[in-house]
């Protein structure tokens, strides 16, 4: 039983290995996809206000003692979960984009 959990194990580890050296060998995507691919970020707070019939919503973000107001925009692809509203706490997925807009990929409602 020792031997067969051990080659488990092992088999475990280099098909993880297998999977990590896969993926960092493989090649870079065309510059095209490269520029319209934003590094997503992440950040929770309050809904302040939602406008534009649902389409942004402000975001009220405690950094330390200091309280910060952010502004998003929605699209028809943004992944909403549980119900949003004024005073909701929520997780925000986004990503930057040009202009300074910020563009929510997803919202979660918390609790």
């Amino acid at each position: 039983m020792r031997k067969f959990l051990l080659s488990a194990s092992l088999a475990g580890l280099l098909l993880t290995a297998f999977s990590v050296r896969t993926h960092a060998v493989s090649p870079q995507s065309s510059s095209d996809k490269q520029q319209t691919e934003q590094a997503t970020k992440m950040v929770s707070g309050k809904v302040t206000s939602i406008g534009n019939g649902g389409h942004s919503f402000a975001l009220e973000v405690n950094e330390g003692s200091d309280k910060q107001t952010m502004q998003f925009v929605v699209d028809k692809n943004a992944k909403v979960q549980g119900t949003v509203k004024v005073g909701s706490d929520v997780t925000v997925e986004y990503t930057a984009m040009e202009g300074g807009q910020n563009l929510a990929l997803s919202i979660a409602a918390q609790g």
